[in-house]
């Protein structure tokens, strides 16, 4: 499935759309995108409370994009390292917490699938 993120310049249409008065449905329509990633955009970005923010929306993308996986294969030291820790008995949450360079979810794939 091929998808673009958002970019800045929608997410301060977005803002200004809501302002104006517009509603998921038709900010969508207005943009060329899926009423659902509008509602995503909206339900991730903004805060409890609080009207969707345009700058503040920018800067979480960021975070997040920013702090995702990039995809890169574990070292083999790395699963030495996991290994090691499941034979002292520690849990993959445990592990994870301590290496810093593997997911929780990823010792589980290693260990399941």
């Amino acid at each position: 499935m091929h998808y673009n993120h958002l970019s800045r310049k929608e997410r301060y249409q977005i803002f200004v759309l809501l302002q104006v008065g517009k509603n998921k449905k038709e900010i969508a329509q207005l943009l060329n995108r899926h009423p659902s990633t509008i509602s995503r955009e909206l339900k991730r970005n903004s805060k409890p409370n609080q009207a969707y923010q345009a700058h503040e929306a920018v800067t979480l993308a960021r975070k997040r994009r920013k702090n995702s996986s990039n995809g890169k294969p574990i070292e083999a030291s790395v699963w030495r390292q996991v290994e090691k820790y499941l034979m002292l008995y520690y849990s993959p949450e445990q592990i994870a917490a301590r290496l810093k360079k593997v997911s929780v979810q990823s010792i589980y794939n290693y260990l399941y699938l």
